[in-house]
């Protein structure tokens, strides 16, 4: 059922479904690993109906902010932008409401697109908090951007945003190097 306060509407993107760790009860599964439940096809959930609260409850920011185009959308963009509650942002951002938690499933050229950069840019130069992920824990990315921000500095912006990027793969693939090691390891 479409909510009439939702400008956009999921179509067939089911980025979700893939980029969000899910660690519930009735569901666990692992970032970057596409839901047991999906089949791969539009509207591919098939306990849809019955489908756990948690992804019910789910929307991306491309649904939430209207002011984000169609080419935003998370499965054309690369980019799934995240609610991150003002509750759960540092205390020194909370005066500029919620902020956004960035996944990049697109690689570094949804990265490097300028529709990007300048919307992380304007959040930034808001006050609001911005963190950037890739299958990894989140990092918050102000510190990093407020000068350049305020320069309007988008080639500095969009270098760093590839900068702090390439850090979230060489974490990913530690970790995954780790797990690696953790599941040979002796009385595994």
């Amino acid at each position: 059922m479409s909510n009439p306060l939702l400008s956009n509407e999921c179509g067939d993107c089911f980025t979700c479904c893939q980029a969000l760790p899910i660690i519930q009860s009735e569901l666990q599964k692992k970032a970057g690993v596409l839901c047991p439940h999906h089949n791969g096809g539009r509207h591919g959930c098939t306990i849809y109906e019955t489908r756990p609260t948690v992804c019910r409850g789910f929307l991306c920011g491309w649904r939430l902010v209207p002011e984000l185009g169609d080419d935003w959308r998370p499965d054309r963009s690369g980019i799934l932008p995240v609610l991150v509650e003002k509750a759960d942002v540092p205390d020194h951002h909370r005066k500029a409401g919620d902020g956004f938690n960035f996944i990049v499933t697109g690689g570094e050229a949804a990265v490097s697109r300028p529709a990007f950069a300048d919307y992380v840019r304007t959040l930034v130069s808001c006050g609001v908090a911005v963190y950037l992920s890739a299958e990894t824990p989140k990092t918050l990315i102000n510190p990093y951007l407020e000068k350049l921000a305020v320069l309007r500095d988008m080639p500095g912006l969009t270098a760093m945003l590839l900068h702090i990027y390439r850090l979230h793969l060489e974490q990913k693939k530690l970790m995954r190097q780790a797990e690696q090691a953790a599941d040979g390891a002796p009385g595994s």
